[in-house]
């Protein structure tokens, strides 16, 4: 049995069959709906309740085990008013993982705040208690853990350590609906969490965001600031706050609306299959899933990670290995290819005309981005993670398919080496 790298016969010709966004004359009538209505974003209703974007926000915090939604234009926007509503400001620091999507650092310099950077763990991929804790200075005022590829981070220290130090919890959640930590939805465990409605994401209206909090005060700042800076009931033209227009329009809660009534039932799919897929890795000597975690009760996935070993795989590099993977059929990547400290704008430190924020007196402080380093990030995206996404989990045969091929590559290594 040949390798296709090899001109062999691929295991899944022409790739697995993935399906995304999953719709049909649902979500057409929805949209329709809005369309005919003539209202086409939710200030056109005096009462919310009939809002679309009013409905989903209940519905999707309900759902999240919290009390209020705010929903906004992505999950970008929805990361910078729960900064700003949790009152970051220029000259405060706020701790995130090194391994994340970008916007999770942007966000924190959109509103002049400092983002520091802090190390994963080498077993989950989630940013490590440890390292938040000897990155607490003076300075610091916010942790933003990241449920990264929808395995939650362990809530239960960082909470801890949040508690001894006073800091603002915000749960960057955009790759983790429905993700669970002891039987509690990701979220709303924080102070605030965030989610992001993009188009590839396990909930989409193709762009999208949302908020969701126990906190009554900070729900209604978010709210606030995401509507030119007006609070819940106030009259049109007085503005409270000075605020961004983030506001999402009905089209998108319509079409959230319709995708959220299938939500439940592809997460668990998704979960099944998910533990299937771990439970057959690790039958393979030289890749595993991420660590088994009796406290996460539920996991939504984005990202499903593969740890990959090269020794045990005669010393083919973790390229060569997805690269054969991917003439085989089989989708790969390595997710965000770097620690996203890595990226030009913080090794250049490309912040403006003045630098600000990193330059600002507020700071005071020098920090050069450049300088930064998370060993076990670095290493992990260098020469370990085998990142699949998650659309393929919603069909078990695409499961056996990846075990084939990733089998079928082992059993020819002299191929390739």
């Amino acid at each position: 049995m040949n390798l296709a790298i090899k001109g062999g016969k691929p295991v899944t010709p022409g790739g697995l069959k993935i399906q995304w966004p999953i719709f049909d004359e649902k979500e057409e009538k929805a949209l329709l709906e809005v369309l005919h209505s003539g209202k086409w974003w939710r200030g056109a209703y005096k009462e919310q309740g009939g809002s679309k974007v009013g409905q989903f926000e209940k519905a999707f915090a309900e759902f999240s085990d919290a009390k209020y939604g705010i929903a906004v234009v992505n999950g970008t926007a929805a990361l910078e008013l729960a900064l700003k509503a949790g009152g970051i400001e220029a000259g405060d620091e706020v701790i995130v993982p090194a391994a994340t999507f970008i916007a999770t650092a942007t966000a924190v310099v959109m509103v002049n705040a400092i983002p520091i950077f802090v190390d994963i763990e080498p077993e989950t991929y989630q940013i490590s208690p440890e390292a938040i804790e000897s990155a607490i200075t003076n300075k610091t005022k916010a942790i933003i853990p990241v449920h990264y590829g929808g395995y939650p981070a362990d809530m239960d220290k960082i909470m801890e350590i949040a508690k001894k130090h006073h800091l603002l919890i915000i749960e960057d959640a955009a790759e983790a609906h429905g993700s669970e930590w002891r039987g509690r939805k990701v979220g709303a465990i924080g102070d605030m969490g965030t989610f992001s409605f993009q188009m590839g994401k396990p909930l989409t209206s193709g762009e999208g965001g949302i908020v969701v909090s126990d906190n009554e005060e900070l729900a209604s700042k978010c709210y606030a600031y995401h509507h030119i800076g007006r609070f819940h009931g106030a009259p049109t033209y007085e503005h409270a706050l000075c605020g961004w227009n983030y506001r999402m329009t009905e089209f998108q809660g319509a079409l959230l609306l319709s995708q959220f009534s299938r939500l439940p039932e592809q997460t668990e799919i998704r979960y099944k299959n998910g533990e299937y897929l771990a439970q057959l890795l690790n039958k393979i000597e030289g890749v595993s899933a991420l660590k088994k975690d009796s406290r996460i009760t539920k996991r939504g996935y984005y990202i499903y990670f593969i740890r990959y070993n090269e020794k045990e795989f005669g010393g083919l590099s973790r390229d060569k290995f997805i690269e054969t993977l991917k003439v085989e059929g089989i989708s790969a990547s390595t997710a965000h290819n770097q620690p996203i400290y890595k990226n030009s704008v913080f090794q250049e430190m490309n912040f403006g005309r003045t630098g600000c924020p990193i330059n600002c007196p507020f700071y005071g402080k020098k920090i050069d981005y450049s300088e930064v380093k998370c060993p076990v990030a670095e290493r992990v995206f260098e020469s370990e993670v085998v990142a699949l996404g998650k659309d393929f989990l919603l069909e078990r045969k695409n499961v056996d398919l990846i075990i084939e091929a990733i089998k079928k590559i082992k059993e020819n290594l002299k191929e390739l080496l």
